[in-house]
């Protein structure tokens, strides 16, 4: 099996992250306006930013996947929490461990920066990510509400 590596986005990863951003909102059946993408982009690049963008690759430096994983203080343990807004592997490369690399990256950033917790959402009707996520999380029993759709 080769080898995925995981790195925090920069500056010459874009083509790639486009790509693989693109092809995660075919998948969600959605799109995001481009000055949307372009500010969450340069805002991912700021190492003051509290969003991060990770990629995940082979060995040979082809994009399989992505992550969006935002920090925030969270009330009940006085100290950040990280939520996992995205994660996205293209369909040719699933099931090759590109989405536990970067699992196991966000995992290790958290630790890192001594953030409580990580957390994220899943489509309740898509049953083999609910067992990716299985093993290699907990799951909890709250529901997610919003308070309108998204606009775009």
């Amino acid at each position: 099996m080769d080898t995925i590596r995981v790195t925090r986005a920069m500056a010459e990863d874009k083509a790639d992250w486009i790509r693989l951003w693109g092809d995660w909102q075919r998948h969600m059946k959605g799109t995001v306006p481009v000055e949307v993408t372009e500010g969450s982009w340069r805002l991912a690049l700021d190492p003051q930013s509290r969003l991060t963008i990770l990629l995940a690759r082979r060995s040979d430096g082809e994009a399989l996947g992505f992550a969006t994983v935002s920090f925030a203080p969270f009330a009940w343990t006085g100290a950040d929490v990280a939520f996992l807004q995205d994660l996205f592997v293209s369909e040719s490369a699933r099931g090759q461990g590109a989405g536990e690399a970067l699992l196991k990256a966000i995992y290790a950033d958290a630790d890192a920066r001594g953030v409580a917790q990580v957390y994220w959402m899943v489509d309740e009707t898509d049953e083999k990510l609910q067992r990716f996520y299985e093993r290699n999380a907990i799951r909890t029993p709250y529901l997610r509400f919003m308070r309108a759709p998204w606009p775009w």
